[in-house]
């Protein structure tokens, strides 16, 4: 990976702030960062392709068991599963501190 491959991939992956998309969209994304960056080309991510990119972005499902450890030992957590109202429909609980 060249330099310029990675500070585009580095400035893709800020912005999707966790957020995944598919790869064949973040390879194109990258491709147009890095022509941007080596053009000079100022703002790098300007509106149109942050609109983009947002078009595409799927959030990752949250990871119960993650939050938990990261929490702090003070604070409450709520947690819901939808499994719980409808047996054998499988969802991602929620957490919220």
């Amino acid at each position: 990976m060249t330099p310029s491959q990675f500070t585009a991939e580095s400035l893709l992956c800020t912005y999707l702030n966790g957020r995944s998309m598919p790869k064949i969209l973040r390879d194109a994304v990258v491709w147009v960062i890095e022509a941007r960056l080596a053009s000079n080309e100022t703002p790098i991510l300007d509106e149109t392709l942050r609109i983009d990119i947002d078009n595409h972005a799927v959030a990752l499902p949250e990871r119960p068991i993650v939050c938990a450890l990261l929490r702090r030992s003070d604070e409450a957590e709520v947690t819901t599963y939808a499994s719980a109202r409808h047996p054998g429909h499988r969802e991602f609980g929620t957490s919220v501190y």
